[in-house]
């Protein structure tokens, strides 16, 4: 098997205080969630008048818009010496590459 590739997006970047108030900068990577279908379900003994409308009242979820919800795959918090170390800072919706290889290493590369 090859290396394990995610391509995510850059979804938060945030100060963080552990329990002894130590600052960290929190950057979350995660990637667009999937919405599962719409079901809509009738019951038999409706009239055929409604069963006629039912297609039609199913489509309006998707007319509908809707945030964008996503998944993290990795959260990564950097101490202020290592987040000003970086000489291109992660930006909110940067696309990343996250390569993990068989020994479990992990290699971010940012693609846009």
């Amino acid at each position: 098997m090859e290396d394990i590739t995610i391509t995510c997006k850059v979804v938060s970047i945030h100060p963080f205080f552990d329990g002894y108030g130590n600052e960290f900068v929190c950057v979350e990577f995660g990637v667009e969630a999937s919405k599962p279908p719409t079901v809509v379900s009738m019951p038999s003994n409706v009239p055929q008048e409604v069963s006629y409308v039912m297609p039609l009242l199913t489509q309006i979820p998707k007319m509908l818009s809707h945030p964008k919800a996503y998944n993290n795959r990795l959260i990564l918090f950097l101490t202020k010496p290592e987040w000003e170390y970086l000489s291109r800072k992660y930006q909110y919706n940067d696309e990343v590459e996250i390569k993990i290889d068989k020994e479990g290493s992990i290699r971010l590369t940012t693609v846009k």
